[in-house]
């Protein structure tokens, strides 16, 4: 018998979408018997106008107006305010949203979006489905968006403390909560080789302290100037900049390299983040919940740099108040961050001792396992996953 997994995102920043593959990823290792399906749908493309031009709009936003994004962040956080907008936009999704889930006839429906938990409850109702779960995975730390947080769901996986204790104060029930740990693609556990041999592997320096430089997957933000300003320091270590998606960044970088005192890898879109991870002693890197989790358990400490106003803000007090790195959001504070950490190696080593501490490891293959005991079980899970430990 076949069981199906809808996955419900929207392509705003990547980090939902890789939140989805990660748990599907743990999907696809379960063999209990049962065939196991699974999609992954940005309901934004099934949306009319303006939802439908969603994705393009956040990048805009971020690239040429973070201020204003964070206060309309800000403006849409509160209950009464969210539901506003809630009864706004149903009609731009509703039927859309409803002839998914009928074509598919999922049995568990998973939103790993914050704007996609209510409409996934309607469209539900509409589509005569009130047997199928609706599963929330929240891929946000600290505070998080008031879309995040519906009491109605069937079950509500939340990556942190914070959140859990976000939760229960917004009227969550308790039963239908699970603390597990933001979900990292099960790759970044896997990695069995040394830092030696990733770094001869990716022809990286054996012996030279290596600082990772990361901005998502679009490589914009602060990556430049932050980029250009370590690379004039004269510090004793190697730069490895990941440039992902932006082409002309990493021309700039290759053609300005020779120039600098600081030796430099530039590197476009990478699929062997785990393996770079692993290779470097710091992660200079944007407040993404994905790339802070992941770098949690490849034991990497971070310097953050730059956040998403709004969204990421309780990211930075997560970086604080977990002790797996700093936040150094001006170009100089990124230069005296790093340099403190990289002349100090007793500080460095506590800070990648905190990290064993904290790490979700196996949080998507947990997740998974769950999610799989949802769609056999149906709407009320019993509880034989365990609320972990996790920070």
């Amino acid at each position: 018998m076949t069981k199906r997994v809808l996955f419900l995102i929207s392509d705003t920043g990547g980090g939902h979408r890789a939140g989805a593959m990660a748990i599907g990823a743990a999907l696809d290792e379960i063999d209990k018997g049962t065939r196991l399906e699974w999609r992954i749908d940005d309901i934004a493309a099934h949306c009319t106008f303006p939802l439908s031009k969603l994705g393009p709009a956040y990048s805009a936003a971020l690239r040429f107006a973070p201020p204003i994004y964070g206060a309309l962040y800000h403006a849409t956080n509160g209950r009464r305010r969210y539901r506003t907008i809630v009864r706004f936009c149903e009609p731009l999704y509703r039927e859309r949203l409803k002839d998914v889930f009928t074509q598919y006839n999922p049995d568990v429906i998973v939103s790993v979006h914050p704007l996609l938990n209510h409409a996934a409850l309607r469209a539900r109702a509409d589509a005569g489905m009130d047997h199928v779960p609706i599963v929330t995975v929240i891929t946000d730390l600290g505070r998080v968006h008031e879309g995040w947080l519906l009491p109605e769901a069937d079950l509500t996986i939340v990556p942190a403390r914070e959140v859990y204790n976000r939760a229960i104060e917004r009227g969550v029930p308790p039963s239908r909560l699970r603390l597990i740990g933001h979900p990292i693609h099960p790759k970044f556990e896997d990695v069995s080789a040394t830092k030696s041999e990733i770094r001869s592997k990716l022809g990286l320096p054996q012996d030279a302290t290596i600082a990772l430089l990361m901005a998502g997957g679009e490589g914009g933000g602060k990556l430049l100037p932050t980029t250009l300003a370590l690379a004039k320091t004269h510090l004793p270590f190697h730069l490895v900049i990941v440039t992902g998606r932006n082409a002309a960044l990493k021309a700039k970088l290759e053609e300005l390299a020779p120039t600098l005192p600081t030796p430099m890898t530039v590197l476009g879109f990478r699929n062997d983040v785990p393996e770079l991870m692993r290779a470097a002693d710091l992660l200079v890197t944007k407040a993404g919940p994905g790339t802070l989790a992941e770098a949690s358990v490849a034991e990497v400490p971070v310097v953050v740099y730059d956040y998403v106003p709004g969204q990421e803000r309780g990211n930075l007090d997560w970086v604080r108040t977990t002790g797996i790195g700093v936040v150094a959001l001006t170009t100089a504070e990124v230069v005296q961050s790093v340099k403190r950490i990289v002349e100090n190696s007793e500080r460095l080593a506590t800070m990648r001792a905190q990290l064993t501490g904290i790490a979700p490891r196996g949080s998507s293959r947990r997740i998974a396992e769950l999610i799989v005991q949802v769609a056999q079980d149906g709407r009320k899970p019993t509880p034989r996953v365990p609320v972990s430990a996790a920070v």
